[in-house]
């Protein structure tokens, strides 16, 4: 793991003071080791009286001389703090040189412990989150999660059916593992290095192409342990993540889209290539089972994340898992929607934020705590390239909200780049600068 700012030179004083960290359970292991110190002393001295029994005199009388001289009475406090406090630094440099030599078998640079391990306890306080969705959405929405929570579990939809995904589910009878693999990328500790190798993609070698490493991996596992859920469990006990990462159902499961004019589509891979706004959205088979981490995360949470991503293909289809949507209904946590800056061909098209929200109420059947919308403009670029898509901005009409009374948070979340997206370390902030406002009033 890589702490801010391990990869550079810190001042030794700034190592030292990380240790002493509340929580980070150093100080009350170095009182004990000095005590035992002291402890030694005593029974040290005490075998020594013993060991010259009436020859006391021999060893104490110096020492009394000592003790009643002007000289100790004019400097002995001073002398006895001097050493009192060498023989702490003298204890404290030789545990730490202990651990840096201990840890430089795990570690490149051992003497970054301190800020690796405070980071860890920063994250580990935070609060408990579960973002449910798919898609790109869902995947930028973790990194930048992850810089203020460890606490985090990812609900995945799986059931994509084209692509890569696509392919491998047809061959191997299994939930889609895309969005799967994209989101233990993100949530990876080293993504530089792990999370390009799970998300590299095969350009040649015939049936490999097109196919990406982490896909593979999740299919392999899932060969093996002959359990979908239970190689996810291998996978995360093999990754070193920020949280943890769980498909909405470990059975393969395919959409079933109704548009506004009754069309229904099947398949989400078919749904984009037929225009016009969606309804309704089921899963079948309908009673697909969840997995118990996805129950237990969304009941013991503090905050549930709708979005952002694809409404009816990526955000609600998780939901529609009998399990995962009766959590959603009994958790205490406070649930954000946050809703797509732009509509999408296919599923949204004419949405406002309101429709949004009614479409998840409808699904659902659990109003969100607040609804947050980007305040930021979009650019007249962006705006063109995705009106050439059918896609338009996403209109923001406070007045159902103040009536319904649901809170409504507009903030300046739009990330750069050629797509319309949310800043992801921007909106991470927002949400938890929000929960922790919400918990201390």
């Amino acid at each position: 793991m890589t702490a801010p700012g391990a990869g550079r030179e810190r001042p030794a004083w700034i190592a030292w003071r990380l240790w002493l960290v509340p929580g980070m359970g150093v100080k009350r292991h170095g009182v004990w080791a000095v005590a035992g110190a002291l402890l030694a002393l005593v029974g040290a001295v005490g075998v020594t009286l013993w060991f010259f029994d009436e020859r006391r005199a021999d060893f104490a009388a110096p020492l009394e001389a000592l003790l009643v001289s002007p000289a100790w009475s004019r400097y002995g406090g001073v002398l006895a703090s001097a050493v009192t406090a060498a023989g702490v630094a003298l204890a404290v440099t030789a545990i730490v040189r202990l651990n840096r030599s201990l840890l430089s078998n795990w570690m490149a640079r051992p003497q970054d412990a301190a800020a690796v391990l405070h980071h860890r306890l920063v994250l580990s306080r935070g609060p408990r989150i579960v973002a449910i969705g798919g898609g790109t959405g869902l995947s930028l929405l973790l990194r930048g999660l992850r810089e203020h929570t460890s606490n985090l579990t990812a609900v995945v939809a799986v059931s994509d059916d084209g692509g890569s995904s696509g392919r491998l589910r047809a061959a191997f009878g299994m939930p889609a593992p895309g969005d799967l693999s994209d989101c233990l990328a993100a949530l990876s500790v080293d993504e530089a290095s792990l999370g390009r190798l799970l998300q590299y993609r095969f350009h040649r070698g015939g049936e490999l192409e097109g196919h990406t490493f982490g896909n593979l991996l999740i299919t392999t596992l899932s060969e093996m342990e002959r359990d979908f859920g239970d190689a996810l469990r291998v996978m995360q006990r093999l990754l070193d993540l920020k949280g943890a990462v769980w498909p909405a159902s470990s059975m393969p499961v395919s959409l079933r889209v109704e548009k506004l004019d009754g069309r229904v589509i099947e398949g989400e891979s078919t749904l984009a290539g037929h225009p016009g706004a969606a309804r309704a959205v089921s899963l079948a088979p309908a009673d697909a089972p969840a997995l118990p981490e996805v129950v237990d995360a969304l009941l013991a949470a503090d905050l549930v994340l709708l979005g952002p991503g694809s409404l009816f293909s990526s955000t609600l289809p998780p939901a529609m898992v009998p399990a995962v949507g009766d959590a959603l209904r009994r958790t205490r946590a406070r649930v954000v929607q946050v809703v797509n800056i732009m509509t999408e061909t296919g599923e949204t098209d004419g949405f406002d934020a309101w429709a949004h929200v009614d479409a998840i109420q409808r699904h659902v059947r659990r109003t969100p705590d607040l609804v947050v919308v980007n305040a930021t403009p979009v650019d007249a670029t962006r705006v063109a390239a995705y009106r050439a898509e059918g896609a338009e901005v996403v209109e923001v009409q406070p007045a159902p909200f103040r009536q319904a009374g649901i809170a409504l948070a507009s903030w300046p979340l739009l990330g750069p780049g050629p797509h319309a997206q949310h800043d992801a370390a921007a909106l991470a902030r927002a949400l938890v600068d929000w929960w922790t406002a919400e918990v201390g009033r």
